[in-house]
């Protein structure tokens, strides 16, 4: 496909912004996602992917290091999850943290489960409105 819609232009210019690291960190996972055909859509500080309709992931780019919210469950073993409380995804409650090219095979991973997990219908994660409102009433630790 030749012609780039705006849409697919925004994905990219915030993929290959920021520094080096975080720019490969960035394009490796998003290519990831795009691979098992995942749309790609820029939201104001965050990517947003969807699979037949359903969102498996959000990519936010930080200044040291990237974190994307994946549709995997809240208890999942991987020391490179943590908890996405804070992104308010009621479908994506955990989010792989990470800032080596070293940790990209288990980010890849982490997104093969997570896309699985939304095109088996499998994925059972909601967050209500009361879970936030609890959240935001706990005291921090």
């Amino acid at each position: 496909m030749n012609s780039q819609s705006p849409l697919d232009n925004e994905v990219r210019e915030y993929l290959e912004g920021g520094d080096a690291r975080t720019r490969e960190l960035a394009l490796d996972a998003s290519n990831a996602l795009t691979e098992l055909g995942c749309h790609a859509y820029f939201k104001t500080i965050y990517i947003g992917y969807d699979l037949q309709g359903v969102m498996v992931a959000a990519l936010y780019k930080r200044s040291d290091h990237i974190e994307l919210a994946l549709a995997l469950p809240e208890d999942h073993p991987s020391t490179i999850l943590i908890d996405a409380t804070h992104l308010t995804w009621r479908t994506l409650p955990v989010a792989a943290s990470f800032n080596k090219t070293s940790q990209l095979k288990e980010v890849r991973l982490l997104i093969h489960e997570a896309c699985a997990r939304v095109a088996s219908e499998s994925h059972a994660v909601y967050r209500d409105n009361d879970f936030f409102t609890k959240h935001k009433r706990r005291p921090r630790a």
